[in-house]
């Protein structure tokens, strides 16, 4: 299985329900840190066209997305046992 990339920041609590999950699923998962002035979050503008997290990208399935909501239920959906 390969990593799954997260882009987040610890001070989000949006971020703060997939990296509970990520770790719930001990999948695992590179996390591009984005936080206020760091030069992740004009990584993620230019490659998406736009900066919101959390945001995965599952190289597992080809799955990329945005919303706490909606990522936590991919990741029970396609994850758990």
């Amino acid at each position: 299985m390969q990593p799954i990339t997260f882009w987040g920041y610890e001070a989000s609590p949006f971020c703060a329900l997939v990296t509970e999950v990520l770790n719930e699923l001990e999948l695992p998962y590179n996390q591009r840190s984005c936080g206020r002035g760091s030069p992740k979050r004009q990584e993620l503008f230019d490659k998406r066209g736009t900066f919101q997290v959390p945001y995965i990208e599952d190289p597992n399935t080809g799955i990329a997305m945005f919303e706490s909501a909606d990522i936590v239920q991919y990741l029970e959906e396609t994850y758990a046992a």
